[in-house]
């Protein structure tokens, strides 16, 4: 381990100042072959002064007495107005740069090495001498910190094998802001794990609870079909299957509906008739409520034809969930009725009962609470399908015991929805719920199994 961090810091230093190295080196040798221009262009106008000035005070400017004036390093070629030339110095090896200046017919031509004004090999030595020290220092640097990393590495090994066996204690810090933060990846991961097992576990419970009234319905169904049989009654023995059949299909869609839920994946709502619902709960339940006749509970469905915007299977649990819960806690009839309100279908389930405590007010809605035996996820479930589908689930009244569905009916603006639903529920028990906060505050209050 610590020869790979030694090997990946050195070779990414290396790779560093390559990188900067080599287009440093670049720009160095236009700048130097500039400067050198520039100061060939000065050397050759300096050269013609000196011969116009020897000119203009009655001087030879022959070979022997321009001599003295330039360099031997160079080639110095210096043409008179008369066509006579002379030159001095030799012409240089390697790269050369030419400066030439002409004034009164004289010329002058001086080539000079590029060397002559800054060395580009000095330069390049300069260059490599830097990026071996850099190597130096990043071997050293390397070398002190693969100690501390690799101890700090296999304790955060440690952590991650502690964590990854299910002890979700948070992860160690280093004081190291790179490891830190891998801590705090380690211990982002053991949270998200956390909550994936809850959301998990929440679906289970909410799968096994809302399929408990389907399977009571087939439960029902079958036994029709047996004593339908036991009556060679073959044609009530078909219908008893067919609805059974039905009941195994809604099955299905429960764990999906309750997966879109859980997973919170957007759904496309469609165009759903009341009334269809309100018949599949009406064939579903009163079978359920014959068998408590006896005890005075009915069941009253009043029909409506208002389409709405939603999915059916979603709708047809948030009513089987009331219904449910008003069969178990309630008392007397239980009534399901649909009203238009402010542009909002409504879907009102009441019975005549009382079940609700004043100290459950505040936290109905919450899981796991009941107001009596039961598990406390039935309306928890439904108020998180109805605003899955953009509606609301609401206590409207305690006495008697009332719910209300709000929906957002077929071409009708649901942008107000919150509001809406205030201003009607707060129509509903002008005694509890008077005002937009009061009813606010009553967001949540069920009463559920």
């Amino acid at each position: 381990m610590r020869r790979r961090i030694i090997v990946a810091i050195v070779t990414t230093v290396f790779a560093t100042a390559l990188i900067i190295a080599i287009p440093l080196l670049s720009f160095s040798s236009l700048g130097i072959r500039s400067r050198a221009n520039t100061i060939a262009q000065q050397e050759a106008q300096d050269a013609l002064r000196v011969v116009q000035y020897r000119q203009s005070q009655g001087l030879s400017n022959d070979a022997a007495s321009l001599a003295p004036y330039f360099p031997q390093n160079r080639l110095t070629v210096i043409t008179e107005p008369d066509g006579t030339t002379e030159s001095f110095g030799a012409q240089p090896s390697g790269p050369v740069v030419t400066g030439v200046s002409e004034q009164a017919g004289f010329r002058s031509v001086i080539t000079q090495p590029i060397d002559s004004v800054v060395s580009l090999t000095k330069v390049a030595l300069n260059i490599i001498v830097i990026i071996g020290l850099a190597m130096l220092v990043a071997f050293l640097v390397a070398l002190r910190r693969s100690r501390t990393l690799t101890s700090v590495l296999d304790t955060l090994a440690d952590d991650a094998a502690r964590i990854g066996s299910g002890d979700l204690r948070p992860a160690r810090r280093y004081g190291m802001a790179d490891l830190d933060q891998i801590a705090d990846s380690l211990d982002a991961s053991s949270e998200r794990v956390a909550s994936m097992a809850q959301t998990d576990r929440r679906l289970v419970a909410d799968v096994t609870h809302q399929i408990r009234t389907p399977l009571t319905a087939i439960e029902l169904q079958l036994d029709e079909v047996l004593q339908a049989i036991d009556r060679v009654d073959l044609d009530s023995a078909r219908a008893g299957i067919s609805t059974a059949h039905e009941q195994v299909d809604r099955l299905q869609s429960v764990v999906v509906d309750l997966l879109a839920v859980s997973k919170n994946l957007d759904v496309a709502s469609t165009d759903v008739n009341l009334r269809e619902v309100l018949m599949q709960q009406e064939a579903e339940w009163a079978p359920i409520f014959s068998k408590h006749a006896t005890s005075g509970r009915q069941l009253s469905i009043v029909h409506s034809d208002i389409v709405v915007s939603g999915l059916l299977g979603p709708l047809q649990q948030i009513l089987a969930t009331l219904i449910d819960n008003a069969l178990v806690h309630g008392e007397g009839t239980v009534k399901v009725s649909v009203r238009d309100s402010a542009g909002l279908a409504v879907v009102d389930v009441q019975d005549e009962g009382h079940s609700i405590s004043a100290d459950l007010r505040s936290s109905l809605f919450e899981r796991r609470v009941t107001g009596g035996e039961g598990t406390g996820l039935g309306l928890s479930v439904a108020r998180a399908l109805a605003e899955h589908l953009g509606g609301r689930l609401e206590l409207v009244s305690t006495e008697p015991t009332k719910f209300a569905l709000f929906l957002v009916q077929r071409d009708k603006d649901g942008q107000e929805l919150d509001s809406l639903t205030q201003a009607v529920v707060a129509e509903g028990d002008p005694g509890e719920l008077s005002s937009p906060r009061a009813a606010s505050s009553v967001s949540g209050k069920t009463q559920r199994r």
